[in-house]
């Protein structure tokens, strides 16, 4: 009669660190091989779950890299709000998620703080109708 040896505890922690690193080589060869994601442009970074930074422009942060909102931007340069009425403008530029506020009414200059915010609108109002848009850029 052949006697076979009985596993040890030897045996099975051999076969446990066996185990683990087969998988831990398995996930890292995986991983090596994965399809890269290539990010060029705002909606792709926004896909892949880049920060989204409360500009104007949007802007995607994402592997240290910045993407701007193209579709965001306005071509315009606020043109569409000249000749509005102040409280019309502001709501639109509040729709559009643009910044905007008032700096001049009348003539005289409103107190506005001296930060500055890419592409805020400063509006200049006249008779209760905007009649020049400041752009910053």
């Amino acid at each position: 009669m052949i006697r076979t040896p009985k596993p040890t505890v030897r045996t099975w922690y051999s076969t446990a660190i066996l185990v683990v690193a087969l998988i831990v080589v398995g996930v890292g060869v995986a991983f090596l091989f994965k399809n890269p994601v290539t990010i060029t442009n705002f909606s792709a970074c926004e896909k892949a779950g880049g920060a989204i930074l409360t500009t104007y422009p949007e802007q995607c942060v994402i592997d240290g890299k910045t993407f701007t909102n193209a579709a965001g931007q306005q071509s315009d340069k606020g043109q569409t709000y000249i000749g509005l009425p102040e409280r019309v403008a502001l709501e639109r530029a509040s729709r559009a998620n643009v910044p905007a506020r008032v700096v001049e009414r009348d003539g005289e200059a409103l107190p506005v703080t001296m930060d500055y915010v890419l592409g805020r609108l400063n509006l200049y109002v006249k008779d209760g109708v905007v009649y020049r848009v400041a752009v910053e850029k």
